[in-house]
Order: C-alpha cells, then structure tokens, then sequence
C-alpha cells in the first residue's frame, strides 16, 4: 500500500520538526533587524502567502477537497473589514467607523456564514462539479465587489488605514511585521494543533476512503463543511493581513486566480504537511521576483515550472526534503549497525 507524503512527514521525528520551526521563526524574527522596508515588506507578502495556502492545504492536503473558490473568504474578510472601518454600510450594521477588533470580529462572521452558505450549496455535487461550483460563487463575490462602486470603491479599490492596537501604532512597517509574524505564527500552530486532533485524523481517512469513512459511521459531509468553514476563517485572517498591509482592498483579491496562487504553493511544496507551504511560498514568490525583472511573459516560465514540478516532483519540495532525509538517516543507521557488528 502507497504511503502518503502527510503519512511519511508524520514519519519524522517530532523534535527535528520542532528544530526546523524553531529556527524558522528565528529567522523570520531577524528580518527586519537585517533588512530594510522593501525586503520587510517582501516577507510580509511571504507570510501572508503561506498562511493563505495552509488554509488550503487543510482542504485539499488533508482532506482532499479540491477547490477553486479560496479567494472568495480571502477577499471578503478583507472588504467587510475595510468598509466597516471606513463606515460604508453593511447589512444590519448603521454607517457609522467602527473599531479595529470590532470590524476584524465581523469580517470573520461574514466569512462564517459565507463558507457555510457557500459550502452546503456545493458539497450537494462532487469532484469537477463541485470545484467550477466554488468558482462560480468566487467570481460572484467578484463581480458584486466590482460593480458595488458605491460601497466598495470598485476597479479603484477601497483605501483603508492600518490602526492602532491597544496603543501601538500598526503604521510603522516593523511593528507591523511583527505583528503579522505572531498572528501567522498562532494561526499556523493551531492548524498542526487541529491536524492531530481526532477531528484531523477522520479528514485524512475521507481522503484516503471516504466511503471507507461514511461506512464506518462518519458524516462525512458534515465533517467536509467543517474543515471547509475553518479554512475559510483562516484564508480570511491571511485577507485581513494582506488588505492591511497594502493599504488597499481590490476586487482582484476574490478573483479565481489568486485561490489559484494558493493551490499552486501547496503543490509545490508538497500537500498534506502544512510545512511545505512555507517552501512553495518562498519558492513562487522568489521566482516572481526574479523573473519579473528579466521575463515580460513570466507567468508562462512560471506555469512550465509548475508542471515539470508535477512531472518530477509530484510530492513537492517538503516530499524531496522529506525522503532525502529519510535516506541520509538510513544510511547513517546502517553505519552505525555495521560498527556493532565490526565490535563482536
């Protein structure tokens, strides 16, 4: 039987994993004591990237749901955030500015109720259907947000100003930094936290055999919508981010192709870990940054990398690293056996 890459990261001793993050955060933490605005900026985006696709991870990694609508809770966290802020009205809501945590509260209700309205329509289908299904209801958010000048600022976007938190000014880009570093952080521990939960453990077995699951009494559709919800929660908080740190909210943010840059950093770097997107994001957004400079069709470079990335390294770069790994450990145990036997 095919061993999944989830199933042989999971192999890995849980201290080299807890080494790997600890020294992951260090450096991201040394960032701005190293480098200026732009490249501080540069791994905001970074962050922002990476927890974008975990989210989806949780989807496709994990439970094998393939979806085409991520940017739908992504974008709108970030506008019912941004007009709240800026006192456009909402529905039930006066128009009136609200506080910072008060508009973060409700743009996460908004994608609650959304992921659920939104996932109990689709998972009626299944397969190819529900995926064009979800982008449908992405390009519908799309579309309202673009042609919803009044409100939302349409093709010209929504300015929004980075506020102050319990006092501390979040307009200053370190601070800022830090700030979205530690939220990341949080966010990132409690989906591992929620990966080897028993609620974890039954989305691996609908991906693995969902009939196998729903025969031993799981529903799973439940379960899927579930998961569903709480990716969208977690693609919002990487939305609230990003609005944040452009300073702008654009319709582009819940245009299908920007669900689709999530999908593409979890295969790169490898589904079903979590980690491996913190290799695809570094990977996709370093290529953009080199070719953008050189290559005016480089999104074309950029799709043909992807499939040789499909061709060749189907499990992504956390796969790579992972049975490398696996390997060099191998081989230092069997030194290590033959010595014993050398000794008798």
């Amino acid at each position: 039987m095919a061993v999944s890459l989830s199933q042989r990261f999971a192999g890995m001793s849980g201290r080299l994993q807890w080494v790997i993050g600890i020294a992951l955060l260090v450096g991201f933490l040394a960032v701005p004591q190293v480098y200026g605005s732009y490249r501080t900026g540069l791994a905001v985006e970074l962050l922002v990237l990476l927890l974008f696709a975990a989210s989806y991870d949780l989807l496709i990694g994990y439970t094998g749901v393939v979806s085409f609508g991520h940017a739908l809770p992504y974008g709108a966290a970030a506008y019912v955030m941004g007009m709240a802020m800026a006192g456009r009205p909402l529905p039930l809501i006066p128009d009136v500015g609200v506080s910072f945590p008060v508009a973060v509260g409700l743009a996460l209700l908004a994608v609650v109720v959304i992921s659920v309205v939104t996932g109990w329509l689709a998972f009626r289908l299944s397969g190819v259907y529900f995926a064009v299904l979800t982008l449908a209801f992405s390009m519908v958010g799309y579309y309202a947000v673009f042609e919803s000048t009044e409100f939302t600022g349409g093709d010209n976007g929504l300015l929004i100003a980075r506020p102050d938190l319990l006092g501390v000014p979040l307009s200053d880009y370190v601070t800022f930094y830090y700030f979205a570093l530690w939220v990341v952080v949080l966010s990132f521990l409690a989906m591992r936290r929620l990966t080897k939960s028993p609620f974890g453990r039954v989305l691996v077995s609908i991906r693995e055999n969902e009939d196998r699951a729903r025969f031993l009494g799981y529903d799973t559709t439940h379960y899927k919508l579930a998961v569903f919800v709480v990716a969208g929660l977690f693609a919002g908080v990487a939305g609230l981010l990003q609005g944040l740190y452009l300073n702008i909210l654009t319709p582009n943010m819940l245009y299908w192709s920007t669900g689709g840059d999530a999908l593409l950093v979890t295969l790169i770097g490898g589904m079903g870990t979590l980690w491996g997107v913190i290799f695809g994001a570094a990977f996709l957004l370093g290529a953009r940054e080199l070719l953008t400079g050189f290559i005016e069709g480089w999104p074309i470079v950029l799709g043909v990398v992807y499939v040789l990335f499909v061709l060749f390294v189907p499990d992504g770069i956390a796969g790579f690293l992972t049975d490398r790994s696996r390997s060099t450990w191998d081989v230092l145990a069997d030194l290590r056996g033959g010595d014993g036997d050398d000794d008798d």
